[in-house]
């Protein structure tokens, strides 16, 4: 959440950008007060094939002092869209269980807490008066955001991939199944491959740091 004290225009493009980063994943599947709800609620949303699947989270459990890490829980819940079924043209019925939630939202996750204890370090390194850890740290907030940007479309194609798998062996396509299940592999893999760049440049900025400071 943005602090109260943030200029308005800051908030504008954030509420601006949050509603246009969630229409550019999920178009028209869900109507203008479907949209609303979701960030006036702080769900975290992805989709998954033909479905929504919606990830809301508890306030942290144990938390004693505003700004601890704590544990927390989490509910994950599957939407079917309107889509009807092309077998007999009724509205597909609800998948059981969540179905595994969107690999998407576990790394924007992981990147989205990364980003946010950078942020708060840098900010306290420019109240200390340290531009040089200020700057270090704004390149990890860079680092993650780019890792995040790069990431995205090869795990929009494996969410896609897995579900068009899952399908064509409901039908019996073993040919198309074998297909998907290439796609998805080779995904994975460049996925890894992102995941292993980021992390050599990551240790690299660590440990330019840290020459730095035992000059």
């Amino acid at each position: 959440a943005l602090p109260p004290s943030a200029p308005e225009s800051v908030v504008e493009h954030v509420l601006r950008a949050r509603y246009g980063n969630l229409y550019a994943l999920a178009g028209d599947i869900v109507d203008e007060e479907t949209y609303l709800s979701i960030v006036r609620n702080n769900i975290l949303m992805d989709v998954q094939g033909d479905d929504i699947l919606l990830q809301i989270f508890s306030c942290n459990v144990l938390q004693r002092t505003s700004g601890d890490e704590a544990p927390f829980l989490e509910f994950i819940q599957r939407v079917c869209s309107e889509r009807p079924d092309a077998a007999t043209g009724e509205r597909r019925r609800v998948k059981p269980g969540c179905g595994g939630f969107g690999i998407r939202n576990f790394l924007t996750l992981f990147l989205s807490i990364e980003v946010s204890k950078a942020s708060k370090a840098q900010a306290d390194s420019w109240a200390a008066g340290d531009a040089e850890a200020a700057s270090h740290y704004a390149r990890v907030v860079e680092l993650f955001t780019a890792q995040l940007d790069e990431s995205n479309p090869v795990l929009t194609f494996i969410s896609d991939a897995v579900t068009a798998e899952g399908e064509a062996l409901e039908r019996g396509d073993l040919a198309a199944a074998a297909r998907h299940e290439a796609e998805k592999v080779a995904s994975q893999e460049a996925l890894q491959h992102i995941s292993s760049k980021y992390k050599d440049l990551m240790a690299a900025l660590r440990q330019g740091r840290e020459r730095l400071i035992a000059a």
